[in-house]
């Protein structure tokens, strides 16, 4: 089972996930079903990763879309 991250994009909350499927070679991916956030406790949309250090530094060299930086700044704290 493969193990992935889902980041909820209201809070920043990680949840360590096996049942999200395929990633590809992509650093992320925005869920495309909404999630029930355990700190939140709303239904909120979640990004996917295999893993969040290559991701934070992938972000760190790059970014190209206002959600890279949105992102950067929930796995930054």
């Amino acid at each position: 089972m493969n193990k992935q991250m889902a980041i909820c994009l209201r809070c920043g909350k990680v949840q360590v996930r096996t049942d999200l499927g395929y990633l590809g070679n992509a650093p992320y991916i925005v869920l495309q079903k909404s999630m029930i956030c355990p700190r939140c406790g709303m239904e909120t949309k979640h990004i996917a990763t295999k893993d969040i250090k290559m991701l934070k530094k992938q972000l760190t060299d790059s970014i190209y879309k206002p959600l890279d930086t949105y992102i950067f700044h929930l796995i930054k704290e």
